[in-house]
């Protein structure tokens, strides 16, 4: 009976072996072997304008809280949608990287810094990374000088891919901004 038991037990332990290295391999055919991620690191940045004549961000939803610390006209609840430039350099003239598509909201109420919750993906239209996207996210306290949003996803070059990226204001102007942004991709 004992022999009998320990032939059950190791044939249960071999097949829940053999699942797992079927899982592995099948995670390695779909995303590369074991070992194989690779860091990336891009710099670019990021012309969002919501005033003039071809505004890259747009309100879609007119929150009813008080005007934000230091903006024109956003509200606590203001909801824009943006498609916003990504390029080498903080000049309107400067290469094209690609755009940030997204939306963010102003999720701060009065009496302190603003801050925005960010929704975006990057989508890259040059360079070695091409047609590749990353799923970004997270709060952006404006007046910060540093802030950090979470790489959480991304497709082609980037499938399943995680990360961070450090945002700095270059130049601030009414609600228009160009940022710049330090992107740190692990793939």
């Amino acid at each position: 009976m004992a022999r009998q038991l320990t032939f059950a037990a190791l044939a249960t332990l071999l097949m829940a072996a053999s699942s797992v290295v079927s899982l592995s391999s099948a995670r390695d055919a779909i995303h590369g072997a074991v070992g194989a991620e690779e860091s990336h690191h891009m710099h670019m940045y990021m012309h969002d304008f919501s005033t003039g004549p071809n505004p890259s961000a747009v309100v879609v939803a007119r929150g009813t809280g008080p005007t934000l610390r230091r903006s024109v006209d956003r509200r606590f609840g203001d909801t824009l949608v943006m498609d916003d430039a990504l390029t080498d350099g903080p000049g309107p003239a400067s290469r094209a990287l690609g755009r940030a598509q997204g939306f963010y909201v102003a999720a701060s109420s009065a009496g302190g810094d603003p801050a925005v919750l960010v929704s975006m993906n990057v989508l890259l239209t040059s360079g070695p990374y091409n047609g590749s996207t990353l799923a970004v996210s997270g709060r952006n306290a404006v007046m910060a000088q540093v802030r950090e949003l979470s790489v959480v996803g991304g497709t082609g070059r980037f499938r399943m891919a995680r990360g961070y990226v450090l945002m700095k204001t270059a130049s601030w102007s009414g609600n228009d901004a160009v940022l710049e942004l330090d992107i740190f991709v692990y793939a």
